[in-house]
């Protein structure tokens, strides 16, 4: 479902706009956020139902719906008016940190309330890994996964950036179709708070709940004890050297 945003109203898109109390005033300012960013239409399709429209996300902070903009499409962050914070400058200025090392979706560009990024195509973790009754991908396929979204988060690490969110990564990490990693959402992170986004990661892929299981499955028997150590070593010291007798450890 394509609406132009001309074709835009209060009364049928305005709780997605304005979520979960649209007023028209509110409205209006947010259709001026929209032309800034170059938005020329709203796709609204996706797993979520706000009112009676899809969209593709709904969080404690934002809706997130598809948008068309000079031909493209994009994935826009909005606002919720009862999110608890005033605008979205925190988040854009963390993801703008990210991408410069290369990180998470681009972000193209920004207002008040709303986030205009690359729209990130695939799957969820659990999904990708055969969760709860799929069939997992194969040793080579899991293990070299692994490595591209250990790296990612060692580049976080060395940029200062704490992601603050990848202990619970089922829904900060997307696999694309071919099967990179892309770590979302960057609303919690911080620039300063000691970073542990490889610490967290690896904890999550391997040592608690389903997604661990499954891995752990995937890649064969990994000491628990070993790997424990080398994550100590590596808060301890956080060096290229302790990072890489982690991903020794693995397999990657």
């Amino acid at each position: 479902m394509l609406v132009k945003l001309e074709r835009l109203s209060f009364e049928e898109h305005g709780l997605v706009l304005c979520y979960p109390k649209p007023s028209r005033g509110e409205f209006e300012a947010r259709l001026s956020e929209l032309r800034q960013l170059g938005v020329e239409a709203l796709e609204f399709s996706g797993g979520k139902l706000v009112g009676r429209l899809h969209v593709l996300g709904k969080g404690n902070s934002a809706l997130i719906v598809k948008a068309w903009a000079r031909g493209e499409r994009f994935a826009l962050k909005v606002r919720r008016l009862d999110s608890g914070k005033p605008d979205v400058a925190h988040e854009a200025e963390l993801t703008r940190a990210a991408n410069r090392v290369n990180v998470g979706p681009r972000l193209h560009a920004s207002t008040l309330n709303m986030l205009l990024m690359e729209l990130v195509e695939g799957l969820s973790l659990p999904a990708w890994i055969g969760l709860p009754e799929g069939k997992p991908p194969g040793r080579e396929e899991v293990s070299s996964f692994l490595s591209k979204a250990l790296w990612q988060c060692r580049r976080l690490d060395e940029a200062g950036i704490d992601h603050g969110e990848l202990s619970r990564a089922s829904k900060h990490i997307i696999v694309r179709r071919n099967c990179e990693p892309c770590i979302i959402d960057f609303e919690k992170a911080s620039l300063k708070r000691r970073p542990s986004n490889v610490t967290s990661l690896t904890q999550f892929f391997l040592l608690k709940g389903a997604v661990a299981s499954r891995i752990t499955e995937v890649l064969g028997f990994i000491s628990r004890e070993d790997l424990i150590r080398r994550l100590r070593d590596y808060k301890v010291n956080p060096s290229n050297e302790s990072f890489k007798s982690i991903l020794s450890l693995i397999g990657c």
